[in-house]
C-alpha cells in the first residue's frame, strides 16, 4: 500500500539579526498547529548553528492537509509578517520527500 504521508523539509534563513524573531514566530506557529490541525502529525524545528538556518521537519497525513495547512490564517499571518519584515536573507527552501526505505522509529 502506498505511502499517502506528504513529508516536507522547509529551510529558512534568517537575515542578520533575524534569527530569534523568525524562532519566535514559528514556535508560535507550531502550536497553533498542534491545536487546530490534527492531520499535521510532525511540525519540528531545528537550528543548524554551522550554516545559521532554521530547519521545519513537517508530516501531513495526506496533500489536501499539506493544502490546507498553507491557507490557514496562522501561516499566512507568518509569511506575511517575514515579507513585511524581512526576515529571511533568502527565499524559503521547501523539500516534498518520498519515503524509500528504512525506518522512522523503534
Amino acid at each position: 500500500m502506498a505511502d499517502k504521508h506528504v513529508n516536507i523539509v522547509a529551510v529558512l534563513t534568517p537575515a542578520p539579526g533575524k534569527k530569534d524573531r523568525v524562532e519566535s514566530l514559528l514556535l508560535n506557529l507550531a502550536k497553533e498547529v498542534y491545536d487546530k490541525e490534527p492531520g499535521v502529525l510532525r511540525y519540528h524545528l531545528h537550528y543548524q548553528e554551522e550554516t545559521g538556518e532554521l530547519v521545519l521537519i513537517e508530516r501531513y497525513a495526506d496533500e489536501a492537509t499539506f493544502e490546507s495547512h498553507k491557507k490557514q490564517e496562522a501561516f499566512q499571518n507568518v509569511m506575511k509578517i517575514g515579507q513585511e519584515e524581512k526576515l529571511l536573507s533568502k527565499p524559503l527552501e521547501l523539500k516534498m520527500l518520498r519515503p524509500i526505505g528504512g525506518h522512522e522509529t523503534r
